[in-house]
């Protein structure tokens, strides 16, 4: 089971570690760039780490969201 919100960030780091592959091409020319790219991939990991972390409790619960639709 996944979401909306871990689709978007999974799909974010796709493009992102697409863009930094290209990037690495020639690493000279881009290195601010490349830098900056790596903290946007951190930061993304990141949010998709922390945002399964809490909800892995959320969702082994006892009847998950179904308790909060009543």
């Amino acid at each position: 089971m996944s979401s909306d919100y871990e689709r978007d960030i999974a799909k974010m780091l796709v493009e992102k570690n697409e863009r930094l592959e290209k990037l690495k091409i020639n690493p000279e020319r881009n290195s601010l760039r490349i830098r900056l790219l790596m903290g946007e991939i951190e930061a993304l990991q990141a949010l998709f780490e922390n945002y399964n972390l809490g909800m892995i409790y959320f969702r082994r619960a006892r009847g998950g969201r179904a308790g909060l639709r009543d």
